[in-house]
């Protein structure tokens, strides 16, 4: 029996959909079909009733899935049991270019999980979001995409819808909602020179406009973005979370109606397997996958 076996005989009884299950694990459907075939075998069971258009669990694969769900959740704590020993006294550097109140339910969950870790947190610029993780400034970044870089691990943590950011004074104030085309034509808060080209061109919405904007106020962060609209009649676009954690009375922040959706990821090192590392990054996994399906507008990227 292989632990992939009984990983997608609860994805298939949690969803009672063989395509659905495959989904879930990544794979091809044929591959789940296949090692629930064998699991049953192996057993000498039907775990599941199923028909071209039906499946349901048995009482035999109802009596298995309790016991299922608690092999691979022991399998679990043990293994974080395992890294724990070995993260203690060790120096976790952690990075974003914009900080908000999920950036610091994970930090301080790990700080309480890993009282004996040291940990540590830098503001990364815009242009240092990736370039901070490939250089070894820091060990992990939280980083709005996109990034095409490929020197890098990027896990999708979960989508929301970006806004714009305007003058409080600027007419666009008195919408209640924006469309992309209310901003083609106004100067933008441009990220600095260095900023990698993809997230700068998605940032400043130059597939629509075919090109990049107007504008001659370069940021280097969310800070400085925040004062070029207060002060120097630019606009820019930003996360919904991140939005609502720089509050600013010179800013308005407005939905934009017919954006495309961004995600928030971590990077890593693409070769980095340091057991505080993947600490991390399960239980930012693990925070995402349970909360952020509470939050408006939000949509979790975590199976």
């Amino acid at each position: 029996m292989e632990l992939r076996q009984l990983r997608y005989f609860l994805a298939v009884a949690e969803t009672l959909h063989f395509g659905r299950a495959a989904e879930l694990e990544h794979i091809a459907q044929s591959v789940v079909s296949v090692q629930i075939s064998r699991l049953e075998q192996e057993l000498g069971v039907t775990l599941f009733h199923r028909t071209s258009r039906h499946v349901e669990i048995t009482p035999a694969g109802a009596a298995f899935r309790t016991h299922a769900q608690r092999v691979l959740s022991e399998l679990g704590e043990g293994i974080a049991a395992a890294r724990g020993c070995l993260v203690e006294n060790q120096h976790l550097r952690i990075g974003a270019f914009t900080d908000d109140p999920l950036t610091h339910r994970f930090l301080s969950t790990f700080q309480r999980r890993h009282p004996k870790a040291r940990l540590s947190y830098t503001e990364l610029s815009i242009s240092t979001q990736i370039s901070g993780v490939v250089d070894g400034h820091v060990d992990v970044s939280l980083v709005w995409l996109p990034s095409a870089d490929r020197r890098v691990r990027v896990d999708p943590l979960y989508m929301e819808m970006p806004v714009a950011a305007v003058p409080a004074s600027h007419p666009l104030a008195r919408k209640r909602r924006l469309g992309i085309d209310d901003l083609l034509d106004e100067p933008f808060a441009l990220a600095a020179e260095g900023t990698p080209s993809e997230w700068r061109a998605h940032w400043s919405l130059d597939s629509r406009r075919g090109g990049p904007p107007k504008g001659d106020v370069e940021v280097t962060s969310a800070r400085e973005s925040i004062a070029a609209v207060a002060y120097s009649g630019a606009v820019d676009t930003m996360s919904a979370n991140s939005a609502g954690f720089w509050s600013h009375p010179g800013v308005r922040f407005l939905p934009i109606e017919d954006a495309e959706p961004t995600s928030l990821a971590l990077v890593t090192a693409s070769h980095s397997s340091r057991p505080l590392v993947e600490s991390f990054r399960d239980i930012v996994m693990e925070i995402v996958r349970d909360e952020i399906a509470a939050a408006p507008g939000a949509v979790s990227l975590v199976s």
